[in-house]
This record gives C-alpha cells, sequence and structure tokens, in this order.
C-alpha cells in the first residue's frame, strides 16, 4: 500500500510538473511580446528593459498570496529566476560586480538579478562604477556595509564622485567556512589568507583556533582560495560557493564572530527606479562643520514623520570645514513629503544630492 500511494502520488507530481512548465513557457511568450513591443517604441537602442519597480511589485504580492508550505525566502528565490530568464529573452542583462567568480559578489548578483544574467566580474569597487558610468555594463552590484564590520569606504567614495544612481538593494547572508587544499591539516597550517574584511568577521575563532598563526589579507576570498589550493600550509575563509568552486577541503564552517552577518550592496546604474509604495531613498548631505550641523538635518525629517535607515558622517573630501552626511530614509524623491524635506535642507544651506530612489527589500 505504501508503495502504490508513493507511485500515486509521484504521478501527480509528473503532472503538475508539466503544467508548471506549459505555464512558464506561457509566461516567457508574453514577456518576449512586450519586448518586441518596447523595442519598437523604444527612442534609444540602449534602453534598459528590466523594471526593478515592477519586479519589485511582482514579487511583494506573490508572497502575500503565498500559502506555504514553501517560506517566502525561497518563493522569492523561485520568482527572480522565473523573471531572469523571461527577461533574458527580451535583453541579457550585463551586471559587473567586484570578483573574481566565486566570492559572495557573485551571489548578491544572484541574489538580485538571478543567474541569466551576463556576469562580469571587476578587480575593485571603482572600477565597477567606471563600467557603468562607459555604458560597458547595464548594472552594477558593490557592498556597501556589513552587519559586524560597517561602511564599506570605497563604495562611499565611489558614491560620492561618481554621478550614478543607487536602482536597488540586497542583502546577503554571510556564512565563512574554513578551507584548504586536499593536502592540508590545522597542524601543518603556517597562514591564513582571505579578504580583510572576511578575517575582521572571524577575529573571535581564528583567536581562540589559531592564535598564533599568521594572518594574510588578499584582494578577494577568491585569491585566498587559489592560494590554499597551491600551499597546504595556507587555509583560507571563504564561502561555501568557493570551496565548491575551488575543490577545496572544509575544515570548520559558519567560523563568523556573529550568527546573523549580513552584508548589504547596492545595485547601481543609470536609471531612474518609479515609485513602488515601498520605496528607499539615499541622499548625500554636505553641511559646512558647524555645531549643531546633524541637528538642523535631522529635524526635517522629523517634522514629516520620515524614518531614518541609517546614517553615515564622514570629513568631505573637497573641503575641510564641512561634513557629508550619508542618509538613507523610507519613501521615494518623487513623494510630496521627502520633497518638502530636501527643499527645507537646501534652504538651510546644505547641499543635497540624491543618490537614488529605489524599492525597499524586505
Amino acid at each position: 500500500m505504501t508503495s502504490k500511494k508513493i507511485n500515486t502520488n509521484r504521478k501527480r507530481i509528473d503532472a503538475i510538473d508539466s503544467r508548471i512548465l506549459d505555464l512558464i513557457q506561457k509566461r516567457a511568450v508574453l514577456a518576449k511580446e512586450i519586448g518586441n513591443i518596447k523595442k519598437k517604441n523604444a527612442t534609444n537602442n540602449k534602453a534598459s528593459f528590466y523594471r526593478p519597480a515592477r519586479e519589485s511589485s511582482i514579487i511583494r504580492n506573490l508572497i502575500k498570496k503565498n500559502p506555504g508550505p514553501i517560506v517566502d525566502k525561497k518563493i522569492k528565490l523561485i520568482f527572480k529566476e522565473l523573471i531572469s530568464a523571461c527577461l533574458s529573452l527580451e535583453q541579457q542583462l550585463n551586471i559587473a560586480f567586484l570578483g573574481p567568480l566565486g566570492t559572495h559578489s557573485e551571489g548578491a548578483v544572484k541574489n538580485h538579478f538571478g543567474s541569466s544574467v551576463k556576469f562580469n566580474p571587476r578587480i575593485s569597487i571603482d572600477d565597477v562604477f567606471n563600467q557603468v558610468k562607459a555604458e560597458s555594463s547595464d548594472f552594477g552590484i558593490v557592498p556597501v556595509e556589513n552587519s559586524s564590520e560597517g561602511v564599506v569606504n570605497s563604495t562611499l567614495n565611489c558614491l560620492t564622485d561618481f554621478d550614478i544612481k543607487i536602482c536597488g538593494e540586497t542583502y546577503i547572508d554571510i556564512n565563512h567556512y574554513l578551507a584548504g587544499s586536499t593536502k592540508s591539516s590545522l597542524k601543518a597550517t603556517k597562514k591564513v589568507a582571505s579578504h580583510a574584511q572576511a578575517l575582521g568577521q572571524c577575529t573571535k575563532w581564528l583567536e581562540k583556533n589559531l592564535p598564533n598563526i599568521e594572518r594574510v589579507a588578499t584582494s578577494s576570498t577568491a585569491e585566498a582560495a587559489e592560494l590554499a589550493k597551491s600551499d597546504s600550509t595556507i587555509l583560507c575563509i571563504v564561502s561555501e560557493h568557493a570551496i565548491s568552486r575551488h575543490k577545496l577541503k572544509c575544515h570548520a564552517n559558519n567560523i563568523q564572530d556573529f550568527m546573523d552577518n549580513k552584508t548589504r550592496f547596492i545595485v547601481v546604474g543609470n536609471q531612474e527606479i518609479s515609485r513602488t509604495g515601498l520605496d528607499k531613498t539615499s541622499l548625500l548631505i554636505q553641511t559646512v562643520n558647524l555645531p549643531g550641523a546633524l541637528v538642523n538635518l535631522l529635524s526635517a525629517f522629523k517634522k514629516e514623520d520620515i524614518n531614518l535607515h541609517r546614517i553615515e558622517t564622514r570629513p568631505s573630501r573637497q573641503t575641510t570645514d564641512s561634513h557629508n552626511f550619508f542618509i538613507d530614509c523610507e519613501g521615494h524623491n518623487k513623494d510630496k513629503k521627502l520633497r518638502k524635506v530636501i527643499d527645507e535642507i537646501r534652504k538651510k544651506g546644505a547641499f543635497v544630492r540624491i543618490l537614488g530612489s529605489y524599492p525597499l527589500e524586505t
């Protein structure tokens, strides 16, 4: 009876799979038709068919309707891949990111854009911005802050220096693994290599388990993986994906100091993103370095009851007597309330640049 019931359920699954396949292909046909209409009406050959606001609305509506048992996060990933595959029939996006392949940045690209894109790994965050500025890539994706290590200074510098918009955001769970070549061992280890951020995020574990081992900072976790693969006395701190890609032996998993370790990545491009009703806006505000400067800024947000997600303060690199405030707040720059805040701050003599408005990643 058990075997018969299993076979019956498998046949039902096969039938459902056939229906899913048929619906996926019907969706793809409709997406392709929309792409053809867009091409006919496009005034610019380089116009992007990717619409982050539309994609965000699709995902949010599906999650609202999700009855389970598959959790929202998995539903989101499934439909991200489906949307990505359909979009590739209209246009394959070229995405620049901090490479090489096998890093968490590659994971961020897949998490936000799906797998049906052209992966364009670059050697630095500056290079990612240059790719987008030159329109060699449709979008770039770069880390901006980590929950345990803080802000990524190179990204903030590039946001200041480049006239490029923030078009989206995504969060990646950062789980670090200690790995080495197939011949490696903890006893024979002389060095541990990884990106400086990864080393910093695993400080407590390293001090407890490998206290006298030299730590080597590399340009990326992928470079550390290559070092470890070629020298059995070197171990590396990498992602699970890198272990598989480089065929390494895992010695310990989840060695990060904080289990809820996340990195926020931002998507940068040359596209203005329309409102979704649940948005975030990033601002760069420069004020003269005087007492109460920050209080004056914040009072404008309080007056309109606008919540702030993040504030980062840095001395301006252009002048010695002013400060830059990087502020993430709720709302879209086309919203009436936020426009009033921006106008009020400018009237107080501060410089305000809208870095971008984009769908809030929940």
